[in-house]
């Protein structure tokens, strides 16, 4: 039998569940929260928190301040939260990776077609 913290994709193959950082709405309804990335990020860059277990040292720290939770999100709605925030930085369980990486990777989960980069050679002179 599987962890609960993973599932199992068309090809056999298993994935990770994801937990996010999210804000409660008024309706009880929770969104995935983005935050803006300090430091050496460029102004307005923005982040978004993900984990592979709904509880965890990091995941305590992370709620300390009451204002918001911890919920489980689908790829799906991963996907969706990033096209529409457009994060620069995904931290999965606390290490930082690129939101384009993450992005492929929930598309690959999803069974979706990756655009694969092509080959541009110049003209033989």
């Amino acid at each position: 039998m599987e962890e609960a913290s993973r599932l199992i994709r068309r090809d056999g193959m298993a994935d990770e569940q994801y937990y996010a950082l999210c804000v409660e709405k008024e309706d009880g309804s929770t969104q995935i929260a983005f935050f803006e990335l300090g430091g050496d990020a460029l102004p307005g860059a923005l982040g978004i928190s993900v984990y592979t277990a709904p509880d965890g040292e990091l995941q305590r720290r992370h709620l300390q301040d009451g204002q918001v939770v911890i919920a489980a999100k689908s790829p799906r709605d991963l996907l969706e939260a990033m096209n529409t925030g457009v994060p620069s930085s995904v931290y999965v369980d606390g290490e930082k990776i690129a939101g384009s990486v993450f992005k492929a990777k929930l598309k690959d989960a999803l069974g979706m077609p990756l655009r694969l980069p092509r080959i541009v050679r110049p003209d033989p002179e």
